[in-house]
Parts: C-alpha cells; structure tokens; sequence
C-alpha cells in the first residue's frame, strides 16, 4: 500500500513531471510570515496515477506506468470501497484552476473521480484556491459541496454564496457530512493562524521526527537559472506609478495590477499603451500606505507565454489614494493579483466609473461587484471569457459566459467590454479596447 500517491495530467506532458512556482505565493505577506527563508524552491512531483474511466464508464485510477493515450481504459482500476484513497489533498494557488481546465473539465474523468470519491464518503483536504476544484466539481448549476461549511480564500465570500456553501468564521473548518458522509478540512491559506490547525484537523500533525523515508522517493538538489528582472517604474515617461505623455489630449487609462500578477500579461499591456501613447496610472488594491511596490509571477516558459524567465516589478498606486480619477478605461491583469482586489470599494468604484474595461485570463473576477458583472440596474454590459479554470467564480452569470480556444477574445456588441482567456489573448485584447477607447476620446 502507498502512503501517498499523486493524481493528475498524464504523459506525454513533461515525462509525468509536474513543478511548483517558484516565489509566487499564493498570499505572499500570509505566507512570508510563516518562513522568510522559503525563497528560491521548487518542488518537483511525479503522477503516480492518472484520472480515467474504466470500459464501462465507470471512474478509475490508471497507474501512470499503464496509462495509454490511445486505450484510455487499458489497465483502469474502477474506484470502489476496497480500491479508493482514503484522503484527497487539494493544494492552492493557480495550479486548482490548471486542474479545473483540464482533468476536471466538462465532467472529465478527474471530476468523476472526486466525485465517485465523494460519494464513498472519503476526507477531503483544501488549502486555499484547493476549495476550488471542489466547487468547480458537479454540475454548472450545483456544486458538488453544495451545503458544506468551509474556510475559503480571502475576500472570496462571493465565490462560496453562488455555490451554495457557507462561510467558516475561522481560518480553518472541517465539516462532516451526515452519518458516514465525506469529512472536508479546509483553510483559507496558508498562514500562521491556519496551519498546524489544518494539519491536525487532517490527521498531519508533526510528528517525532523518527519517519524515513527509506523507498528513497524524494531528494535535494541546487540549481542555477537565470530571471530577467524588468523594474517598469524604471522605464521613460514613468513617474512612480503613472505613466504620461505630452499629448494633452491623450487618453488616461487605469491598470489594475496587484501582488503574483502574470508577468506577460502585464507587460503586454504596459508595453502597448505606451506604443499607443496613452497616459496610464498603475492602481493595486486599497491600503494605509500612498504607494505599494509589487511583484508578479515568475514565469519559466510554457507554450502559451511568448516571454519565460521573467518577473517583472512594479509601483503602483493604492485604490483608495487615487486623487479624483477621470479615467477613459480600464485594464485588469490577470494571474492571482485579481483576488485580492475583490470587494475592494476603491476598485470597484473606478470599474464603474469607466466606459471601456478589459480584462485578461483571471481579470474577469476583480469585477466582481462592479456594473459589469453585476449591475445594480440589472442591466446586462454583455457576454465575455476568462481563464476556463475560473468558470465556478461566475456561477450566477454563466447565460454571459463564453468558452473560448485559449488566445481567443471577446467583446460586447457594443465595443465597452473586452475579455481575454489566456495571457497569449493579451495583445489582442488589448488593442481592440485601445481602438474603442481612441475611437470615444476622439483622438484616433
């Protein structure tokens, strides 16, 4: 018997290895608190078993080893009381909405998986976006947690009231489901006041330090890779957070950009508003201070991200230390800086204040409460996309949403609201909103 096993995307992908971000964390000053020295580590794992269906449909496990892209079904092992894991981890980050994209998606062999886990009354572990996969689980309509209680990411009490779950007041929650039921232990995140509770609500508390690992399954080793650095307060015509031009009559745009935002996603952005000569004020979530520095991802390369090796740094002004905004438009980053913008008075005032916005990949939940989602006239600004993985968080306006190929664009018939899926829909988006916000300055 494994003590552990992990469960994911199969081969071909990267020989069945799968890695950490590196300094992308999930709530950078929680996280920090925890150990200042958890710095420049990457945690590399191996699936040992992939999510399938057996012949007759029913949901199984195929070792890795076994698992063929061609016979999906060959060697599946079907999930029942005497073949089942006895507890599933669902970690945070963006890595559950990687998850909720691919294996999960559409009802696809991991969320029958879960399910059928779900249904035989197994523990359930989340830590912060890990509650996602759950609530992604079931149907569009209902969610497969519908009726639990559970502790969930900052500022997400929106996510959890559309699909039907019931906020913890703690960091930490474990809820049991009627007679033998699933168990689910959630945390917020993972912080100070949320893990060792976690850990011991699992069954995980530390232990004497007398376990080895004597199957020699995990190592160490140090490695060295270059990361471009790009400092945008240092680029020309940047004063702090604002970026202007002598034009006067140029459009001035809003960017709102926080902590662990996507580096391309943010870069193209920048990058085009200053081809196209707009004045633009970089914005994060409201704070005490005047001006907050931020950091996004670091992003290592995959076939989605025409950049890889990059971070880039930022200054930015708070939301709430805007002085009298008068802005043509809206852009929203994506990656995980949208969650901590969320009810946040100061962003939602300036969403609903402008006539253009475009938001890209995660970008679509920072407007969450504005009027371009949820209006308070119930007027309808239009249909748009995001990150497939993101879907759940728009359970109550799912008749707008799109699925789109990644890269792919979408835009109201009116030519106000933009939406992108994936960083790669960066540019796109964002030259189509500069077009429509030209076009209403008068300027182009």
């Amino acid at each position: 018997q494994e003590q552990y096993v992990f469960v994911g995307n199969p081969p071909p992908f990267n020989g069945g290895w799968h890695f950490s971000a590196v300094n992308d964390f999930e709530h950078p000053w929680e996280q920090k608190r925890l150990d200042a020295s958890w710095q420049n580590i990457r945690i590399w794992h191996r699936v040992n078993y992939v999510p399938t269906v057996a012949e007759d449909g029913a949901p199984a496990l195929t070792p890795a080893e076994a698992f063929d892209p061609n016979q999906k079904d060959k060697g599946a092992l079907k999930l029942h009381e005497g073949f089942r894991l006895t507890t599933l981890y669902f970690v945070g980050g963006l890595m559950p909405h990687t998850l909720n994209a691919t294996v999960m998606a559409d009802n696809a062999p991991g969320n029958l998986v879960v399910a059928r886990h779900w249904e035989l009354g197994v523990n359930f572990a989340t830590m912060g976006h890990g509650l996602d996969v759950l609530i992604a689980c079931g149907s569009k309509e209902t969610s497969l947690i519908s009726g639990y209680e559970a502790a969930v990411f900052p500022k997400q009490d929106h996510l959890l009231e559309i699909s039907g779950v019931r906020k913890a007041e703690g960091f930490t929650c474990r809820c049991a489901g009627e007679q033998a039921g699933p168990v689910l232990v959630s945390a917020s995140c993972c912080s100070v006041e949320a893990l060792e509770p976690w850990f011991d609500a699992i069954g995980l508390s530390a232990g004497d330090g007398s376990a080895t690992d004597e199957s020699g399954r995990s190592f160490t080793c140090s490695t060295q890779e270059s990361v471009f650095r790009l400092d945008i307060a240092n680029l020309p015509n940047m004063t702090g957070a604002t970026f202007t031009v002598p034009d006067s009559n140029a459009p001035n745009v809003a960017v709102l950009v926080d902590e662990v935002a996507d580096p391309i996603e943010i870069f193209t952005i920048v990058n085009h508003l200053i081809e196209q000569g707009f004045n633009f004020q970089l914005i994060s979530h409201s704070m005490g201070e005047a001006v907050q520095r931020v950091t996004t991802e670091t992003v290592f390369g995959n076939a989605m991200y025409a950049l890889r090796d990059c971070v880039c740094v930022l200054t930015t002004t708070p939301a709430n230390h805007v002085a009298s905004p008068v802005f043509d438009g809206v852009f929203v980053a994506g990656g995980q800086c949208p969650y901590f913008m969320l009810q946040d008075l100061g962003v939602i005032a300036l969403l609903d204040a402008v006539k253009v916005v475009a938001a890209v990949c995660h970008g679509p939940e920072a407007l969450i409460g504005s009027k371009w989602l949820h209006a308070k006239d119930g007027s309808n600004a239009g249909n748009f996309v995001s990150y497939y993985g993101a879907w759940m968080s728009f359970r109550d306006v799912l008749h707008r949403y799109e699925k789109k190929k990644p890269g792919e664009v979408c835009s109201d018939a009116g030519g106000r609201f933009f939406s992108g899926n994936a960083p790669n829909s960066t540019k796109e988006m964002v030259t189509q909103a500069c077009a429509a916000i030209g076009k209403l300055k008068g300027s182009m």
